[in-house]
């Protein structure tokens, strides 16, 4: 197979190098999602609908985070301890 591209061919050998992303499915407000897990949080990358009106909704966009943590993961700056009791 033969590339064409301005790219230096070191730049399009290593586009496959990484971890892959982690997406997965869920329902949320009657609605279907295909999200990212990135940094314990949920990163919204699909919306999953047949109605049209919800393409239009600025809340269901792609690259919106949403407002929950996937159970097990930790969000960036917060403590994994428990609370100290006294």
């Amino acid at each position: 197979m033969v590339i064409y591209t301005v790219l230096p061919p070191d730049e399009v050998m290593k586009a496959g190098e990484g971890k892959p992303p982690h997406y997965f499915t869920i329902e949320m407000d009657g609605r279907t999602f295909v999200m990212e897990l990135a940094d314990g949080h949920a990163r919204i990358v699909r919306l999953l609908s047949t109605n049209p009106s919800d393409y239009l909704n600025p809340e269901w966009q792609p690259g919106k985070q949403v407002g929950f943590t996937i159970p097990g993961t930790t969000n960036p700056g917060s403590s994994n301890r428990a609370p100290l009791s006294t």
